[in-house]
């Protein structure tokens, strides 16, 4: 079934949700229980998460438009969702940096960095990630 594009944007934001909890969840998990840094934290949680948001991408949001050559669709996901990653801790590190007091609440910086992220993975999925029609 081909999906428009609200259609899709809808399921990606519903799938980046989900990965915004995986990110989360093992974030805080990772520094709050083993107090583990924020940047090594974050590098595991958002590699955690893309891994996962790919998998769903795939099955749902551009399940129409996935390669039948998974490890090479993969590469192209991480590829492009590792610009986004890079975005995403740009964002949430200025944003620790810049306003300290965030530093008692990563989950504020993760969800503004992850929220402007997701309109450029969007985009970058969509056209680069799963660009070929299935054979």
């Amino acid at each position: 079934m081909i999906q428009t594009i609200g259609r899709q944007a809808a399921s990606f934001i519903i799938v980046g949700g989900l990965g915004f909890v995986v990110d989360g969840s093992i974030l805080t998990f990772l520094n709050s229980i083993y107090k583990i840094e924020l940047l090594p934290a974050r590098l595991v949680s958002i590699s955690v998460a893309v891994t996962v948001t790919w998998l769903l991408n795939r099955q749902r949001t551009f399940a129409d438009r996935k390669d039948h050559r998974k490890v090479r669709e993969w590469s192209r996901y991480v590829a492009v969702n590792g610009v986004g990653a890079l975005l995403n801790l740009g964002i949430f590190f200025w944003l620790l940096h810049r306003f300290s007091t965030l530093n008692d609440a990563p989950l504020v910086p993760l969800a503004i960095a992850a929220s402007v992220a997701m309109v450029f993975n969007f985009v970058a999925s969509r056209q680069l990630a799963f660009r070929y029609p299935p054979s």
